[in-house]
């Protein structure tokens, strides 16, 4: 009897990764279009439009929030992040009110599979889930905040 489930689950792997690079490739070709919006800032290369002798954006390349936690990258995504300084030109504005769940989840997954990233795909479920875990908290988030709900996620 344990032959013949490994025997099916060893053929049903498979078509199980088939349907998930599928179901990636959708949220990837949906995530590019809604990145539009975020290129404005970001750039279409993800590194940050320059303006002048600095950006309006940081590199979405490498971004310890991008390919992080994502439930906070769905925050900042979300919520936006407080001006604070004099960094980048630009504020990350709040985008959750134009994102549906559907929307944010595939931007999310987009930038964190592009710009040589790689990190794991964002559903629709998963952002219902963080938008819930994060109601409570309004408007755009410092840094500092980001970096206190990172700590607590590691633990």
């Amino acid at each position: 009897m344990k032959l013949a489930t490994y025997i099916a689950l060893a053929l049903a792997a498979p078509v199980l990764a088939m349907a998930d690079e599928a179901a990636k490739a959708k949220l990837m070709e949906a995530g590019k279009a809604s990145f539009m919006t975020c290129a404005a800032c970001h750039g279409m290369d993800g590194q940050g439009v320059a303006a002048g002798p600095k950006k309006m954006a940081p590199s979405l390349s490498g971004s310890k929030i991008v390919n992080g936690d994502p439930s906070i990258f769905a925050l900042v995504v979300h919520n936006g992040i407080a001006k604070e300084g004099q960094d980048y030109l630009g504020m990350m504005a709040p985008l959750g009110a134009a994102l549906d769940d559907e929307k944010l989840a595939s931007v999310m997954t987009y930038v964190r599979n592009s710009f040589n990233n790689t990190a794991s795909v964002v559903t629709a479920a998963d952002v219902k889930k963080y938008r819930e875990q994060y109601k409570d908290i309004v408007g755009p988030v410092t840094r500092a905040k980001l970096d206190e709900l990172a700590k607590a996620a590691k633990k």
